[in-house]
């Protein structure tokens, strides 16, 4: 088995269909397994994926499974990973889809490479009628994963996981999987892979239809958000740190946290509680040790002026990211 793809199931029957038809389309389907992982929905998903098995020509390449519980898509990706058999392993959301031949040129380019990972270009395309966006990467083509790679990676790389395929020994090996976590829990996987990976492929093309729904979870304001998402970052710097990681990279995962594990978080607090507590999300960044007295942060005018806004400014920063949402 080449390929295994894993989905996370949980109400998404308005387009679990279009999602499994495009996997069993995949030109590499006879050498791939798809594991639908069930984290116990309340609509009518699992009937759609249980039709699709029977009906469809390539419905024995379907695993369905459960979770115990309803746990997220964490521990659904998890639990894929611990059964997926294939080589290499890739991972689909329910509502979104992937072009025919995409695990096929991540596939042949990752062998090609001898590389741990390969990603392709995925695209953002949005259901309000909004324009398609292409989700490029820093690193456009296949490299060994020197430290200069990777430093590239940390301070401009975006996360887009599912976009790519892992060998399942690279990943076993650094004992790589998903952190607890409603949200970023896949950022922490991403990034483990970087910093883990010695060659890496790259596919220029689009191959990820990324599906944003305005009402879906990860475009919603959450009041559990913001510390979510910083305590994922404060999880990645502390376990960077205990493998004796950190230092060779600490300008490059500083700013990585400020961006994605302060600033962001920061941002959520105004838009998602009516009295945003903003000294706790400063508070965590001091305990974590991650100084704003950095060379990235200083080159980048923008996010500095912001950062020091919340600051100086809340009030002000609150109502200016009030409105900013509105408009979405």
């Amino acid at each position: 088995m080449e390929i295994s793809v894993i989905v996370p199931l949980y109400n998404a029957e308005k387009y679990i269909e279009e999602c499994l038809n495009s996997l069993l389309a995949q030109t590499i389907i006879g050498h791939t397994e798809v594991i639908v992982v069930d984290d116990h929905g309340e609509d009518g998903s699992v009937d759609i994926v249980k039709r699709i098995i029977a009906e469809h020509q390539y419905g024995k390449h379907i695993k369905l499974i459960s979770t115990t519980q309803n746990g997220g898509a964490w521990a659904a990706r998890n639990i894929g990973l611990e059964l997926a058999r294939g080589q290499y392993i890739g991972f689909c959301d329910a509502d979104d889809w992937v072009e025919p031949d995409m695990y096929e040129r991540l596939y042949r380019e990752a062998e090609s490479r001898e590389a741990d990972w390969a990603y392709c270009l995925g695209q953002k395309d949005y259901e309000g009628g909004e324009e398609s966006e292409v989700l490029e990467q820093e690193i456009d083509e296949s490299c060994v994963m020197k430290d200069e790679v990777k430093k590239k990676m940390f301070v401009n790389g975006i996360s887009y996981f599912w976009t790519a395929i892992y060998s399942r020994t690279f990943l076993k090996t650094n004992h790589i999987r998903f952190p607890e976590g409603k949200f970023a829990e896949d950022s922490y996987f991403w990034w483990m892979a970087v910093m883990y990976s010695r060659r890496l492929g790259v596919v220029n093309s689009v191959g990820y239809h990324y599906r944003i729904q305005p009402d879906s979870i990860s475009q919603r304001p959450d009041e559990q958000k913001a510390e979510i998402k910083q305590m994922i970052y404060s999880k990645l710097i502390k376990y960077f740190k205990g493998k004796g990681l950190y230092r060779l990279y600490q300008r490059e995962l500083d700013w990585l946290y400020i961006r994605k594990g302060f600033l962001v978080p920061l941002e959520i607090e105004a838009v998602a509680k009516e009295k945003p507590d903003f000294k706790s999300i400063w508070k965590k960044r001091s305990e974590d040790e991650v100084s704003l007295n950095n060379i990235y942060l200083m080159r980048d005018f923008g996010t500095f002026v912001r950062i020091w806004a919340f600051r100086l400014f809340p009030n002000l920063m609150i109502k200016i990211l009030r409105k900013e949402y509105e408009k979405k």
